[in-house]
C-alpha cells in the first residue's frame, strides 16, 4: 500500500472518530431549520453592522457560498461587493441605445462566460447542484443546443468551416476523422477511456459534500466506492495536470491534429495549454461533451439571470441576509494577534462584525492588501521574515513575440510554503479583450446561424512562427451570438453579439496606459480589429448594422472586477489545494482555489467554503435534507 494512501485511510479513519464524537452534540435538525429564526443584537452605532459571516466579493464563488449558508444553515451573511452589479467575472449587464427612429432600445449583454455544461440535463455541474440545493432551480430557464460552430483563418481563401456536435461518436465519427484520420479517433477514444477514473468522484461526489479544511474527509465517507477510486488515482492524478496524459507516462498523444484540439478545449477551460490545465476538468470535458444525450446550456436571459437566482438565494428568508453593493472591502479584521478572522472593515468606514467567520472570494494576489494588522500578516506568513515576492506570468515577451509559457516557470524560494507567499508568487494567466455589439438584424436567417462560434483567426495549427498555435495572442476568439437561442436579449429586429480573446490578451500590452487618453482608445481600436474580423465572418456587414458598440480591455477587467493584471485567474500548478487558512475563521474561495478557473469550479469553490463554516454534522444533516428531498 503506498504511502499516499495509507495517510488518506489514516485521516478517514480520524475523521469517522471526529464523526461519531459529532453524533453526541446537539443540533438543530434540517428538517425544521425554518421553524425559527436566529436572533441578532443590533448596535446602536450605524456604522456597525452585526452577521454570522461576511464574504469579500460577489463573484459566482461567494454569491454560492451565501446562499447554501442563508438558506441551508441559517446563517445571516452579508456578501460586501466593490462592483454595483454582482456576479463578478460572469455579470451581465444592460445597455440603452438610440434606434434607427430615435428610440430607446435595451440590449443585455453577458460580460463573461457564454458557454456551460450540465446545467439542463444530469450529470448536473456544481451551479445547477447549488441552484437545486437552495430550491431556486425553477428560477433559470436554461435551454440546451448540441453543437457549436468552428470558423478557421477567417475571410481568408483557405477559410475553414465545420461544426462541433456533442453526442456519442458525433465529434470522432466527424471532425476528427475527417482532419487527424483514423489514427486520431483511436487515440481520441484510448484517451477517453485512461481518463474516466478521474470523472467518477465529479458525476458521484455532489458539490454539497466537499468542505475545505481538515474535516474535508468526514462528509466524502457517504460516498466511499467514488472516493476510494479517487484516492487510489494519487493526488498527482486528481489535483495535477493534464501532462501525464499528453506526453507520459500515462498516455501519450501523438496526432497533431488531435494535439492541437486538446490545447484549444484546455485553453478555454483554463487560458492554458492542455499539458498545463486540471486533469481533472480536461477528464470531464473529455466524458461530459461525448456521452449520449450531452447538450450545451444557455440561461434564457442571459447569465445574468443565474446571478439574480443567486442573489436570491443569498437573501431570501428573514435572516436579513444581503447582498451589499458599491461596498469597497478595506479590510479583514482579526483578533489583535491576528490569528481569528472577526469582520470586515469597509471602504465608506463601517465596520462589519463577522460571529461565525469570513469567506474571501477575492483574487488570491488581493490577500495581503486586505490585512491592516501585521501580526495577521505574520501569520499567513508562516511566522518568516517579511519579504517582497514577485508575482509570475503567463504571458512573456520572445524575440519580440509575445508568448504563452508552455510551462510553469521556477519560484525563488520554492521551499516557502506560507500562504501568503503562495498567493502572491501564483502564476496569473492571461487577460481578456471583449468586444460587445448591439447589431440592426434585419434580414438576418438567425435559424441559419449557430448560437457559439469559435473563430481562430490564424487556424487551429496557428502560424508557422515559433510558439504560435491554439494558444497564441488572440487566435482563439469566442463569438457568442445567444439571440439565436433567446430573442429577449434585445428588442425586436435587433440581436446582440459578444466576441472576446479569454486568456490570450496580455496585459503588458496596456501596462501603465491612461484609460481617458487618447493612445488608449486607439490600442483598444486596433485590438479590436481581430474581434471584429471574426463576427465578420459570421455576420459579413456586421459593421454597417452595428448601433453600439464597447471594447472591454485587461485594464476594464482591472477595475471594474478588480483583477490583478486582469488576470483570467490563477495557473493550475498553483491552485491552493483548498480554502483553509492559517487565520482561524477564514476561509477562501474562488479561482485561485482547486479546482480553480471556469463557472462550475468557482461554484464548487463556494460551496466548500460554505460547508466549512459549520460543523461536520452539520453538513452531515444537510446531506441527509438534501438526500431526502432527492436533490442529491
Amino acid at each position: 500500500m503506498s504511502a499516499f494512501l495509507k495517510a488518506v485511510l489514516f485521516q478517514v479513519i480520524v475523521s469517522f472518530i471526529c464523526l461519531a464524537e459529532g453524533f453526541t452534540t446537539s443540533y438543530t435538525k434540517l428538517s425544521s431549520r425554518n421553524s425559527h429564526c436566529i436572533q441578532f443584537s443590533t448596535a446602536n452605532d450605524e456604522d456597525v453592522e452585526n452577521v454570522d459571516i461576511a464574504i469579500v466579493g460577489a463573484g459566482i464563488g461567494g454569491l454560492c457560498a451565501g446562499a447554501i449558508l442563508n438558506t441551508l444553515y441559517n446563517k445571516k451573511v452579508g456578501i460586501y461587493e466593490s462592483h454595483y452589479l454582482p456576479g463578478g467575472c460572469a455579470h451581465a449587464f444592460p445597455r440603452i441605445v438610440k434606434g434607427k427612429d430615435g428610440e430607446k432600445l435595451e440590449f443585455n449583454f453577458d460580460s463573461g462566460p457564454t458557454i456551460v455544461l450540465g446545467c439542463s440535463k444530469k450529470p448536473y455541474n456544481p451551479l445547477r447542484q447549488v441552484l437545486n440545493a437552495i430550491g431556486l432551480s425553477d428560477e433559470v430557464e436554461w435551454i440546451p443546443y448540441e453543437a457549436w460552430g468552428m470558423v478557421e483563418y477567417p475571410k481568408e481563401e483557405n477559410e475553414l468551416r465545420w461544426r462541433v456536435e456533442l453526442g456519442q461518436k458525433r465529434f470522432q465519427e466527424g471532425p476528427l476523422t475527417l482532419f487527424g484520420g483514423e489514427n486520431a479517433k483511436a487515440e481520441f477514444e484510448a484517451l477517453r477511456k485512461e481518463t474516466m477514473p478521474l470523472v467518477s468522484g465529479a458525476v458521484e461526489i455532489p458539490a454539497m459534500a466537499m468542505r475545505s479544511g481538515d474535516s474535508a474527509l468526514i462528509p466524502l465517507l457517504r460516498y466511499l466506492p467514488a472516493l476510494i477510486g479517487l484516492i487510489q488515482q494519487g493526488e498527482e492524478a486528481t489535483q495535477g495536470t493534464f501532462a501525464p496524459y499528453m506526453d507520459g507516462p500515462k498516455f501519450v498523444v501523438k496526432n497533431q491534429w488531435l494535439r492541437d484540439w486538446l490545447d484549444a478545449l484546455a485553453f478555454s477551460l483554463s487560458g492554458l495549454p492542455a499539458s498545463r490545465t486540471s486533469a481533472a476538468a480536461m477528464a470531464y470535458v473529455l466524458y461530459d461533451m461525448h456521452r449520449e444525450g450531452a447538450a450545451l446550456d444557455y440561461p434564457k436571459g442571459g447569465l445574468g439571470k443565474v446571478i439574480d437566482a443567486l442573489v436570491k438565494g443569498v437573501e431570501q428568508g428573514g435572516l436579513g441576509s444581503k447582498v451589499n453593493l458599491s461596498n469597497h472591502v478595506e479590510c479583514i479584521d482579526t483578533t489583535s494577534d491576528g490569528r481569528q478572522a472577526t469582520g470586515l472593515i469597509l471602504q465608506s468606514g463601517k465596520r462589519v462584525n463577522a460571529k461565525e467567520g469570513v469567506i474571501c472570494n477575492a483574487p488570491v494576489w488581493s490577500l495581503r492588501k486586505l490585512f491592516k494588522n501585521e501580526n495577521a500578516i505574520q501569520v499567513l506568513n508562516s511566522n518568516l521574515k517579511e519579504k517582497e515576492r514577485n508575482t509570475r506570468q503567463t504571458w512573456i515577451t520572445k524575440g519580440g513575440a509575445n508568448i504563452i509559457r508552455t510551462k510553469r516557470p521556477s519560484v525563488e524560494d520554492e521551499d516557502d510554503e506560507s500562504l501568503l507567499a503562495k498567493c502572491e508568487t501564483s502564476e496569473q494567466t492571461g487577460s481578456f479583450l471583449h468586444l460587445h455589439v448591439a447589431l440592426d438584424a434585419e434580414g438576418i436567417d438567425l435559424d441559419g446561424l449557430e448560437a457559439h462560434y469559435t473563430v481562430m483567426d490564424r487556424g487551429l495549427k496557428g502560424s508557422d512562427l515559433e510558439h504560435d498555435g491554439p494558444c497564441g495572442e488572440l487566435n482563439m476568439i469566442a463569438v457568442s451570438n445567444p439571440c439565436v437561442l433567446d430573442r429577449s436579449l434585445a428588442p425586436e429586429g435587433y440581436i446582440v453579439v459578444h466576441a472576446y480573446g479569454a486568456g490570450n490578451e496580455p496585459y503588458h500590452v496596456w501596462e501603465g496606459l491612461d484609460r481617458r487618453s487618447e493612445e488608449y482608445n486607439d490600442l483598444k481600436e486596433s485590438r479590436a480589429e481581430v474581434l471584429w474580423k471574426a463576427i465578420e465572418s459570421i455576420i459579413p456587414d456586421a459593421r454597417s448594422r452595428t448601433v453600439s458598440y464597447e471594447i472591454g480591455s485587461p485594464l476594464t477587467h482591472e477595475r471594474f472586477l478588480r483583477r490583478p493584471s486582469g488576470t483570467y485567474g490563477s495557473a493550475t500548478e498553483d491552485y491552493l489545494k483548498d480554502g483553509r487558512t492559517p487565520i482561524k475563521k477564514l476561509v477562501l474561495c474562488g479561482d485561485g482555489v482547486f479546482p480553480g478557473i471556469g463557472v462550475p469550479a468557482v461554484a464548487l469553490s463556494g460551496s466548500s467554503a460554505a460547508n466549512a463554516m459549520v460543523s461536520p454534522w452539520s453538513q452531515w444533516q444537510c446531506l441527509d435534507f438534501l438526500k431526502a428531498k432527492e436533490i442529491i
